[in-house]
């Protein structure tokens, strides 16, 4: 069961990877784009708070 989980993990991956390399190559998106959007959203599941919403 455990090689079937790493075996989606991996596929997932490069599907992703494949993706954004496609979306780029096409001026769609840049990498960092991608980047910055996966960390804001990792880090809302996380739930950090950004420094820009932090008030004065």
């Amino acid at each position: 069961m455990t090689k079937d989980i790493e075996g989606e993990i991996y596929h997932l991956d490069k599907m992703i990877t494949s993706l954004v390399e496609l979306l780029e190559e096409k001026g769609v998106l840049e990498y960092e784009e991608w980047e910055n959007k996966l960390r804001e959203k990792l880090d809302v599941v996380k739930g950090l708070t950004k420094f820009d919403d932090l008030e004065d």
